[in-house]
């Protein structure tokens, strides 16, 4: 399932997983930058960031079947 965190091949499996990540965002128009599974969205207010905040973790979830750690995710 996976694997192991810090591995070489890590990262680029990330990547890969997520490019359909990237081209959601833009096709939306949001500011981002990410590195393997490390992202920030841009937006400018703290209710916009709410807002995106779920919608992108229910895509991530459901489309991706992804889990989201809600802990770190801000």
């Amino acid at each position: 399932m996976g694997v192991p965190q810090g591995g070489p091949l890590s990262p680029l499996l990330a990547n890969i997983m997520l490019d359909s990540l990237d081209k959601e965002l833009e096709k939306r128009g949001h500011k981002f930058a990410r590195y393997a599974d490390d992202f920030t969205i841009v937006v400018k207010s703290q209710r916009a960031g709410e807002r995106i905040l779920c919608s992108i973790s229910q895509y991530l979830q459901r489309r991706l079947k992804l889990v989201v750690n809600t802990d770190k995710s801000r």
